[in-house]
């Protein structure tokens, strides 16, 4: 039986991709997203959602955090983190019930861990009770033009593409857009992730009910980096967002 979202068994790889920057959507997209949306954490307590290895600590560290706890469901992924950052704590818990009294941290950071949940709404809420008044949330999430598109053959060519057809005798949906759903992607060395896709107003509408206020909003855009690793992955990228993030205010 395939195994979907088994993070236990890939933590180990990675950690090691991520560590020497082989994961292209991390090092030339997501990650330079959200670094362009991280404030000031000096002196601040930050909790870390679906924190996997713990590699991002490092990078909230740069920004001045205090204090950095991170909260992950795989096992093995907070083992490890514990032995690279061991001056951080890291628990295994859930992240619809933190495991921490209300008003505890300055800040949350979640990097691609809020779309694993069916019931998004549910991880918003816990986060704003964590948070003190004024505290922020910074996330990122799939954007559906690249994770609930529909792979196609154009002139014999595979295409990733959502839309429709434009004859009325032969409809058809190509991918989907404004529906919240689950999608299933294969990855040649991790196996089956299966996440859940939705537009930006989705989001939006979502963080609005658990009483964000939304400071910033971003798709993300490859950089110029890339261009001389893998100058096709460059072009598709900068065009076309595989991410999307927001900054959110606890009112």
């Amino acid at each position: 039986m395939t195994k979907i979202n088994a993070y236990n068994d890939i933590a180990a790889l990675r950690q090691q991709e991520l560590l020497h920057g082989e994961m292209k959507p991390h090092r030339f997209v997501e990650k330079p997203m959200m670094k362009n949306l991280l404030p000031d954490l000096s002196g601040k307590r930050v909790l870390l959602v679906g924190c996997g290895t713990g590699e991002e600590s490092s990078l909230l560290e740069e920004c001045g955090a205090r204090k950095i706890v991170g909260i992950d469901l795989s096992e093995k992924s907070i083992a490890l983190a514990r032995k690279m950052y061991p001056h951080h704590d890291f628990i295994v818990c859930d992240m619809h019930s933190l495991a921490f009294k209300d008003a505890t941290f300055d800040f949350v950071y979640s990097s691609l861990s809020i779309h694993y949940s069916k019931e998004p709404e549910k991880v918003y809420r816990e986060i704003y009770r964590v948070l003190k008044e004024g505290g922020r949330l910074l996330c990122s999430l799939a954007h559906p033009v690249r994770w609930a598109s529909e792979q196609i053959v154009v002139d014999d060519i595979p295409v990733k593409a959502i839309g429709f057809s434009n004859d009325k005798n032969n409809k058809k949906l190509i991918g989907i857009y404004s529906t919240f759903a689950q999608h299933k992607h294969n990855f040649s060395r991790y196996g089956t992730l299966s996440f859940y896709v939705g537009p930006p107003s989705y989001h939006f509408r979502l963080l609005k009910e658990a009483r964000f206020s939304i400071e910033d909003f971003v798709e993300s855009q490859a950089i110029e980096e890339c261009k001389e690793y893998d100058t096709y992955y460059y072009e598709r990228y900068k065009e076309f967002p595989q991410f999307m993030a927001f900054l959110a205010r606890k009112k």
